[in-house]
């Protein structure tokens, strides 16, 4: 047995390590610069999250830090600190994407202050649902001013998520209030739900470095899904695999990471040059790239100005940040407060699920101007003049699971969508995916084939393609009545140009298992359908039957046939093609056409001299038949296909018959 590997040095902790955590919770900070957020951390801690050199000789927090504390009742706290001046701001996004519960740090002798503001409007943006309110350096001040400062923020944040959040006081200088707030904190975590565990894992990663005798390691908040020791992962957009060497999960090594856990992850297969933050580490086969969105999307109240039509913006996901274009669903722009539909063309692919939050800044000067909600992460190109666009938006919109997925399958038409590719467009978990189906099928709305792996027609769909099978059938039929059906490719070119393979088979299976339709080697047919001969057309459909079966190996040539019998050329060529549907007449490769009672006798032949010798070649072939070598080559290569002959250099080996009946030694 090999030894574990020794811990990353990734994660600071500070508590009681014995300790097993009731529940883990990632923790951000917001606010002002110079507010104290970073002080606060540390003397929560024990641990100063300013990691970098500059941040420590400039005083100021630059990037992302980290530490981690165990409250009393066993509750694990990551905490993610974040830059508060204006121009880190893309920091601070990178940061707050993953967390559960936000502290918004005002410091008592300053009150609010813009970057108060836009990190709240952020906040709100991306629609954290628990936070705590920290007044800080109270030291500095007299009592009545701090009560100033408290009725202040609850009018900043009435209306809010944090309405009713708990306002704590404390000096990170003297200790004071500390206690409170770390109980603050018991509190607001037992209120926040866990992460799903299933589906789709995914990472977005805040750092990559290099660790002597470790190699590459990835940090980040793990959104959703589970990753463990061995896991074969990908990293996208980079369209890269790798595999998990190790885990840690605050500091502490371990086999598994679930949900909601800031976790270090330690990669074979990569440099760690190679990797950037805003890459995500998921489920391989699972998420696809993609640089266009579906999304709705609001308008700070406060922003300078309206965002107008294909304005040029920063967009923010998780800890990436990518150029985009706003193409409006409807309309020039959209005021403050405002909002809207529209697709984001992005710069570069990004991998999203249905249901993420983005916020968005403006190019130049960057400052925040709304966020909202991605509807549809593969969409395809907005035409801006197509029919229902607002329509379609807004059923995407809608929150049940079904609709969500009815919609997608709908979008992709006769292609229908697989089980797979319904993942990686929702994001849903198994079960979850599986409960919206099963709803949809059961309304008809959807329809379920039976193919490997599952695959999903629209109902609508479903029925317009089954209608043009027989619609095209019954042209056929009518067209040529004395043709017994219509060649299987040619429907499928005609019908299911556009749909996947197993669409068009599921639907001929399905349709004979109906007994709608007849399947005939490579035909179909109406069930209804019968080939009706008048009398004149059946004797002269025998007589040239009778000249291609009298000729045995050495065919006639239908024109030859036509003159010899002075039958009117396209009515004899109909009943020739008759014959060959019913398997009377045989083509074979090089387009000579037999009768089939020739064929078969000259396969009894070739396994009677298999008896005598398993072995023949052209000339004695030639002798055999009866043919000349015109006939005799394309005859064997005709039986080297079905397989009653196998060539061997210029000889053929005659291979045994399937039926034991027939001689075969």
């Amino acid at each position: 047995m090999t030894a574990a590997p020794p811990t990353l040095p990734v994660l600071a902790i500070h508590g009681t390590p014995s300790m097993t955590p009731t529940r883990q919770i990632v923790v951000g900070t917001a606010g002002h610069i110079d507010h104290g957020k970073s002080q606060l951390v540390r003397a929560l801690t024990g641990v100063d999250p300013d990691r970098l050199k500059e941040e420590k000789e400039r005083g100021i927090t630059i990037d992302l830090g980290f530490a981690s504390l165990m409250l009393e009742d066993g509750t694990r706290v990551g905490f993610v600190d974040v830059p508060g001046h204006e121009r880190f701001v893309k920091n601070m996004l990178a940061g707050v994407g993953g967390i559960d519960l936000v502290l918004l740090v005002v410091a008592a002798d300053e009150s609010i202050k813009p970057q108060t503001r836009e990190h709240f409007d952020i906040c709100r943006l991306l629609r954290l649902r628990h936070g705590i309110i920290v007044l800080t350096k109270i030291d500095l001040v007299e009592p009545d001013l701090l009560d100033l400062v408290r009725l202040e923020m609850r009018e900043f944040v009435a209306g809010s998520f944090l309405e009713t959040a708990p306002i704590v006081a404390v000096s990170s200088r003297t200790g004071v209030g500390l206690g409170d707030l770390k109980a603050a904190l018991e509190a607001a975590a037992a209120g926040v739900s866990p992460r799903p565990g299933a589906g789709v894992a995914r990472l977005p990663i805040d750092r990559s470095f290099s660790i002597k005798g470790f190699g590459t390691v990835v940090t980040g908040t793990l959104l959703a899904g589970t990753l463990r020791e061995a896991d074969e992962l990908a990293i996208l957009p980079r369209g890269l695999t790798v595999r998990v060497r190790g885990l840690e999960v605050f500091n502490r090594s371990t086999r598994e990471a679930g949900p909601g856990q800031r976790t270090a992850v330690n990669l074979q297969g990569v440099e760690a040059g190679a990797i950037e933050r805003g890459d995500l580490l998921t489920t391989p086969g699972t998420l696809t790239p993609s640089p266009l969105l579906d999304v709705e999307l609001e308008v700070l109240q406060g922003a300078e100005g309206p965002l107008k039509d294909m304005s040029r913006v920063r967009f923010h996901h998780g800890t990436l940040e990518a150029m985009a274009r706003v193409k409006l669903v409807e309309g020039r722009a959209v005021p403050p407060g405002g909002r809207s539909f529209a697709q984001l063309r992005l710069e570069k692919p990004v991998t999203t699920v249905p249901g993420d939050r983005f916020i968005l800044r403006r190019y130049s000067p960057p400052r925040t101007l709304g966020g909202g909600s991605i509807l549809h992460n593969r969409p395809p190109k907005l035409r801006a003049t197509a029919p229902g666009n607002r329509e379609r938006f807004a059923r995407l919109a809608d929150a049940s699971p079904a609709a969500r997925l009815r919609v997608l399958i709908e979008e992709a038409g006769a292609e229908g969508l697989d089980d797979p590719t319904l993942r990686s467009l929702t994001g849903f978990d198994p079960e979850e995916s599986a409960r919206a189906l099963a709803e949809s099928v059961q309304r008809a709305d959807v329809v379920l084939l039976p193919t490997s792996p599952r695959r999903y027609l629209a109902g609508p769909e479903h029925q317009d393609l089954v209608r043009r099978v027989v619609a095209a059938l019954q042209d056929y039929h009518r067209r040529e009545p004395l043709k017994e059906g219509l060649a299987r490719e040619e429907l499928r070119t005609k019908i299911f140009a556009r749909s996947h393979t197993d669409v068009f088979r599921s639907i001929l299976a399905e349709l004979a298992g109906r007994g709608t339709v007849r399947l005939e080697k490579d035909r179909v047919a109406l069930s209804t359908h019968q080939v009706r001969l008048s009398a004149p057309e059946a004797a002269l459909m025998e007589r040239i039957e009778v000249r291609f079966k009298t000729a045995g190996v050495n065919p006639p040539e239908l024109d030859a046939v036509v003159a010899d019998l002075k039958a009117e050329a396209r009515q004899a060529e109909k009943l020739f093609h008759l014959l060959l549907g019913r398997g009377r007449l045989v083509r074979i490769q090089d387009g000579k056409v037999f009768h089939a009672d020739a064929l078969d006798a000259l396969k009894r032949r070739l396994w009677e001299k298999r008896a005598t010798s398993p072995v023949i070649d052209i000339s004695e072939f030639k002798d055999l038949s009866g043919t000349s070598r015109k006939n005799a080559i394309p005859l064997l290569e005709h039986f080297d296909a079905q397989r009653i002959t196998r060539r061997e250099g210029n000889r053929r080996v005659i291979l045994p018959p399937p039926d034991p009946a027939l001689p075969a030694n």
